[in-house]
């Protein structure tokens, strides 16, 4: 049972624009971020060397926003497009992530909730395991190849001072263990109440309110937005003890959330006996 689950949620991903879609907009995001603060700093070095009246003052002016980006995060525009990179793989990735993934997050109960997970030779089980088996798991590994695509990306856009392999690897596992939570809550959300739309904001806009409470609180220790908290530290300044205890609770948090949509969907009730079947 377990076995053709995975079959089935791997055909209805990978038949389509789904897989695809994914890959091309969540890597491509990552990408372009390190591709966009090279182009500005192609434009201030050309800028410069261009010697009109006007444009040595564009060139100033030029020079004085790459500088200032640079200040703000106190680095130079290689990292920076590294960071900014990482963070909107994470921020806006998942996100459309979970819009992608809204039909296999209980958008199919809508129309066949009379059927699903009660059909015939279909448990509980052979419905919600394949799932958290599969698409939790595929955003820990589309949010780790993004970041290190980022790294990759500035690295060989940018000369001078490379970012670091320890930086891209521990923003790799921050990026990961927080699109392994994320997808797992949306999935519990989505499949226990089958309103994947309303389950996309409720995550998504819920997990940030959390995240800024908690940072603004002070709080923001051993938890899946702790890792979400820590993109875009370095490797040397990074907490290891928050890290990694943050990790254990993700992960185990993502369990808990797989344990409570199994157990809401093996208490779910069907009524078949007025018309249409409604849950």
């Amino acid at each position: 049972m377990f076995k053709a689950g995975i079959k089935k949620e791997l055909m209805m991903f990978t038949r389509g624009f789904r897989m695809w879609g994914i890959l091309i907009l969540v890597l491509g995001l990552a990408a372009s971020y390190p591709a966009l603060y090279k182009m500005l700093d192609s434009m201030s070095g050309l800028m410069e060397e261009m010697a009109t009246v006007e444009a040595g003052a564009s060139a100033d002016m030029m020079e004085g926003l790459t500088g200032s980006i640079s200040a703000i995060y106190g680095a130079d525009l290689g990292y920076v497009g590294f960071i900014t990179g990482v963070s909107a793989t994470v921020g806006i990735g998942l996100l459309v992530m979970m819009i992608i993934l809204m039909a296999a997050a209980g958008g199919e109960q809508k129309k066949r909730s009379v059927i699903i997970p009660d059909c015939a030779g279909l448990t509980p089980q052979g419905y919600v395991l394949p799932k958290f088996a599969i698409y939790p798991l595929l955003s820990a590994v589309v949010m780790f190849l993004g970041t290190v695509i980022a790294g990759a990306v500035a690295n060989l856009l940018f000369e001078g001072t490379p970012v670091p392999i320890s930086d891209i690897l521990f923003n790799a596992a921050c990026s990961a263990g927080y699109g392994l939570f994320l997808i797992s809550a949306f999935f519990m959300a989505g499949i226990s109440t089958g309103r994947p739309g309303i389950s996309v904001i409720a995550v998504y806009l819920g997990s940030e309110l959390i995240n800024s409470m908690l940072n603004g609180f002070r709080v923001n220790r051993f938890n899946p937005y702790a890792l979400y908290y820590m993109i875009g530290t370095t490797y040397k300044e990074a907490d290891m003890n928050n890290f990694v205890l943050s990790l254990i609770v993700t992960v185990t948090l993502s369990v808990i959330c797989c344990l409570i949509t199994l157990m809401v969907v093996s208490l779910r009730k069907i009524d078949n006996s007025v018309g249409e079947a409604n849950l």
